[in-house]
């Protein structure tokens, strides 16, 4: 499952990439506009919801990395099965956080599917949409990956770094 889950961040990561670009070339266009007085309606729409899509895949790529919310100052403190059972608590937290995203992203998804963009009438706002459960799940997929290495780890009495 660890392999599975390290080749979709990947996936992440290379869309994530493509997001972000297509973000920052959407503003450099934007501002070369304005410079010239060119009107270019459509890179607004484009600029906000790519860097949407990278916000929501950078989160995800962050929970798989360990990068995500935790008691840092706590879990510091803690030795042995303590850390990880702290580390368990906060991996269900935040399954429980995931899978209400994952739920109410599909619900949100389908409810605005065929909502219009502002400047690009002919695109569905629920491409955008999508961010939520896409990330939802596949962040839902790397916290129970990490929940089975934890359950594992504490039956072994190990430490997770």
């Amino acid at each position: 499952m660890r392999s599975l889950a390290n080749a979709l961040e990947k996936i992440q990561t290379l869309a994530g990439a493509i997001a972000i670009s297509v973000f920052l070339i959407t503003v450099i266009i934007q501002i070369a506009a304005r410079f010239l007085q060119v009107p270019v309606m459509w890179a607004q729409d484009v600029s906000v919801y790519s860097f949407i899509w990278a916000v929501f895949l950078g989160a995800a790529i962050a929970v798989n990395s360990h990068q995500h919310f935790a008691f840092d100052s706590l879990r510091d403190h803690l030795k042995g099965r303590w850390k990880i059972a702290h580390g368990i608590l906060i991996i269900v937290l935040m399954l429980i956080f995931t899978i209400a995203m994952s739920k109410y992203g599909i619900d949100v998804t389908k409810k605005f599917w065929n909502y219009q963009w502002v400047n690009m009438p002919n695109l569905k706002m629920g491409y955008v949409w999508m961010a939520l459960p896409v990330t939802g799940i596949t962040m839902t997929f790397y916290l129970f990956t990490h929940l089975l290495e934890s359950i594992y780890s504490f039956v072994k009495g190990g430490e997770i770094s």
